[in-house]
């Protein structure tokens, strides 16, 4: 039997990933501005800070560990990552630096 904070780090590790695999499956939808990524972010640490309220009324249902894990926990974590992963993604291009951006131009005959 695998304990729950076990659980929960292997939950943590699928929901960065299932994040990293929307934000490089799905560009177009991610915000363009800055501001509206920094408003993800806020929104993913807010709901990080709500999530232990969450978590305790959810044990108390009926099999209330697995609503917890897989109600609160996940989508929580999931949103974070992927507000985060928006905002590295704005950062980047802001500073052009992902996406063949405006980086530093090196001529052919140059890089020899």
């Amino acid at each position: 039997m695998i304990s729950v904070p076990t659980f929960l780090c292997g939950e943590l590790v699928a929901s960065a990933v299932l994040a990293l695999w929307v934000v490089a499956r799905f560009p177009k939808l991610d915000p363009k501005t800055l501001r509206p990524a920094i408003g993800f972010c806020a929104v993913g640490f807010a709901l990080l800070n709500v999530l232990p309220t969450g978590v305790e009324l959810a044990t108390r249902l009926p099999h209330g560990v697995y609503a917890a894990l897989f109600g609160c926990a996940l989508p929580c974590f999931f949103g974070t990552f992927l507000a985060a992963g928006w905002l590295m993604r704005v950062l980047a291009a802001r500073f052009g630096g992902s996406n063949g951006g405006g980086g530093i131009h090196v001529p052919a005959a140059a890089r020899g």
